[in-house]
Formats: structure tokens, C-alpha cells, sequence
């Protein structure tokens, strides 16, 4: 995985934990079968770690949670490379699958019994920019939306500077894909978002959220935030504070900014302390809490479609399920 594929690694886990017998990296998970068939029957131990991507593989046996919802991956790798994110480092760069190889799975998904998939990838919003072909992430939700049988269609995760107009009227239009944005401004400081590379602005986020609600006014809208990156001021964390206020988020994700060794932001001097840090999360999912409790609030005594996932983890004689908005719902009803 991720940690095995930094450099240095294999090295301190052969050293630090020698029982271990089989080490691999993200580039040759397709490899599993054979490594554990060359332990079977030679005993010796495994260990490849590969320095550079190798395509991508098509055909991958997969477990399902669920028999009525899916997860699919569409492209692997990241072009990005935000300073404080170690994935492009260890996931090697974008690589798209074919749409018709997508587009196959899907319908034998649908033929299984799946009614709802997720799209996977570091960047949605980018998928097809590597084949050169004119190929989109827009063009591939059109041509999901035209599988029978599949009733939504979700994706994650979307960064926000590769969302433009044409996508968003494609969800807009769809009568499948969820009208659930996920749109991690990860800061709501523009001098923050520089330090972070996340090439845009705080005002290119707040024009973004205004194009969703245009074409999409009932668009549920999540994101990620991180606080406490390096530099960053209290004047900083007030600018996040104001996009929180100003976009009202359905929900949002929020961590304390962790180093991770290999990454741009770890040699970033660091002057905010962990107090300060702890205080603004605080404050932060305070405000969230109270937005995301107000919005809710509007939906008491409301109908809403809801996909039943299965019992309540909390109570198993309630149901759970989540809605187009991937709201969760608890509710009385037959198992």
C-alpha cells in the first residue's frame, strides 16, 4: 500500500518486523495472486515494490459489501501534488480506464443486482484528460445515465478547480447522478490554498458553489477542511470560517493538519501550536454543527427517497438509509 511505496520503507519493515513475508506497493496490487501461490510453494518470501506506475489492469475480482451498491474505479493516480499530500508520490500519476471497460463492468453490476454505484479516483473531475481522445468525466456520467436498471450514480472524490459548467449542467440534466457535491476547499484562505497548491482561490471556490446552486438548487454540498496548516494565521482561519457561513454545507470532514514525511508542507516552518490548532477545529465544527443542524431541521416532515442500506448500527430495529443527497435516514420499517 501507500506506506510501503515511500521510499525507505521496505527496508525499516524488514528490519523492524522480519516475520513479515510479503511486502507490495500500490503498483502491482494485481500481483496478490501469484505472491501468496510463490509463498505457498516455495516458502520464501515476497517482496516487490515498483517505482513507477504500470497501467492500469482490467478485470480485477472484486467483493462487494453490498449485492445493491457498488464502488467502481475510474482513474488511479494524481497529478495534483498538494503540498501536504503524499499520493501522487506513491500512487504514481492519472491513468484513466477505458469507457467502454467502465461502461461494461457497470452493466454487469446492473445485471447482478446493483442499483448504485460510486465512481472512484484521486480527481473524478479529471478522468479521460490522459487519454486524448476527447474523453470527460461529463461525457462518462451521460453515458451511465443511459444504463437501465441503475438508479444512482455517485462519485467522489472531485477537486474543485477541474469543475467547469459543462459538468455540472450534465448532473444537472441527469435523471441518475446524485445531487451530492463533495468539494474539499481544504482552506478558506486564498494565501492558505497557494501554500497548499490547490490552484484556486477562495473566490474561485464561492463561484463555483454559486454555478451548483444555479443549475442545481437542491444540490447537497460537503466538503474537507484542514486547519492548522503551516502559517496559517487566525485571519486565515476566519477566512475558513466565512466560506463556511457563506456556502452553508450540508456537512463537511475537518482534521488538525498532520506532517506526512516525503511531502512539500513537512519542511513548511510551523508556528501554530497544537493548542491552537485543537481551539480551531473546535470553533470550526461548532459552526458546522450549527449550519448543518439548521438545514437539516427543513427537512422534518419532508418525503425523501431512501436507498435502506440495512438495521441501524445503533438500534438494529430501526432502519438505515441514505438519501439522493446521501443524507442519513433512520426509520421504522420492515427488515
Amino acid at each position: 500500500g501507500c506506506m510501503v511505496q515511500q521510499e525507505g520503507m521496505v527496508n525499516t519493515i524488514r528490519s523492524s518486523a522480519p516475520h513479515v513475508n510479503l511486502i507490495f506497493g500500490t503498483h502491482n496490487l494485481h500481483e496478490l495472486p501469484r505472491f501468496i501461490y510463490e509463498i505457498y510453494t516455495t516458502g520464501e518470501k515476497q517482496i516487490e515494490v515498483l517505482e513507477k506506475e504500470t497501467g492500469v489492469h482490467e478485470g480485477l475480482p472484486r467483493h462487494r459489501e453490498y449485492p445493491f451498491k457498488a464502488l467502481v474505479n475510474i482513474i488511479y493516480g494524481c497529478n495534483n501534488f498538494c503540498t501536504y499530500c503524499i499520493v501522487p508520490y506513491v500512487r504514481g500519476r492519472e491513468r484513466s480506464r477505458r469507457m467502454e471497460d467502465i461502461l461494461q463492468e457497470v452493466r454487469g453490476l446492473v445485471a447482478d443486482g446493483v442499483v448504485e454505484i460510486t465512481l472512484l479516483g484521486q480527481n473524478v473531475n479529471s478522468y479521460g484528460l490522459d487519454l486524448k481522445d476527447g474523453t470527460n468525466f461529463a461525457g462518462l456520467l451521460q453515458e451511465l445515465d443511459k444504463i437501465e436498471g441503475l438508479r444512482r450514480i455517485r462519485y467522489m472524490t472531485s477537486h474543485p478547480k477541474d469543475v467547469n459548467e459543462e459538468l455540472v449542467k450534465v448532473i444537472a440534466a441527469s435523471q441518475k447522478v446524485c445531487h451530492h457535491f463533495h468539494l474539499p476547499i481544504q482552506s478558506g484562505s486564498t494565501a492558505i490554498l497557494k501554500q497548499m497548491n490547490r490552484k484556486y482561490s477562495k473566490e474561485d471556490y464561492l463561484a463555483m458553489v454559486e454555478l451548483i446552486r444555479r443549475y442545481v438548487p437542491d444540490a447537497t454540498i460537503t466538503t474537507d477542511i484542514i486547519v492548522g496548516f503551516p502559517g496559517e494565521t487566525e485571519e486565515d482561519f476566519q477566512e475558513t470560517l466565512d466560506v463556511v457561513r457563506t456556502v452553508k454545507f450540508d456537512n463537511a470532514f475537518s482534521f488538525i493538519y498532520s506532517k506526512r514525511t516525503g511531502t512539500p508542507a513537512a519542511k513548511f516552518a510551523d508556528a501554530v501550536t497544537l493548542e491552537e490548532k485543537k481551539e480551531r477545529l473546535q470553533r470550526l465544527n461548532d459552526t458546522l454543527a450549527e449550519i448543518s443542524k439548521g438545514i437539516n431541521d427543513h427537512l422534518q416532515d419532508t418525503d425523501v427517497e431512501v436507498l435502506v442500506e440495512g438495521p441501524s448500527k445503533n438500534n438494529p430495529e430501526m432502519l438505515c438509509g441514505r438519501t439522493d443527497g446521501n443524507k442519513t435516514v433512520i426509520f421504522l420499517g420492515s427488515p
